[in-house]
């Protein structure tokens, strides 16, 4: 089963799991690309007061990535900043090791839960795909 993530109108992960559902979504800004990943996907809530949308999650990641294919460290540290404000239970981080395969709406991380309060349960870290609308 293929699930399109098109009408996505906040910022989630996909955990990679070879044994879960295959997503897909318009990334990279105006090179639209189509990537897909196998996994379960998590919505991450990050709702901004009403009277200011700007200062939504995928708001501020399409301002940092906007038409990247490809991200560079200096861009993975400002996305890293970003994810520090989302969570005070569990720790998003750019995977470093996979800058080349990441670019805006589609970008490769790992997840480290954080005790009795994480989102995750008591897991070991994971790999993941932060995705959110493409700014196309």
């Amino acid at each position: 089963m293929k699930i399109c993530l098109y009408n996505l109108e906040q910022v989630g992960i996909i955990i990679l799991d070879d044994r879960g559902l295959l997503y897909f979504n318009q990334a990279g800004g105006t090179a639209c690309l189509q990537p897909s990943a196998k996994g379960y996907f998590v919505p991450i809530s990050n709702g901004p007061p009403l009277d200011q949308p700007e200062l939504a999650l995928d708001v501020k990641l399409t301002e940092v990535t906007q038409d990247l294919v490809g991200l560079n460290p200096a861009v993975a540290q400002e996305i890293n900043l970003l994810l520090m404000e989302v969570s005070s239970s569990d720790r998003y981080e750019v995977d470093l090791s996979k800058l080349a395969l990441s670019s805006e709406a589609w970008v490769y991380v790992r997840v480290y839960p954080q005790g009795n309060y994480s989102t995750y349960g008591a897991s070991e870290p994971f790999e993941a795909i932060l995705t959110w609308p493409n700014s196309d």
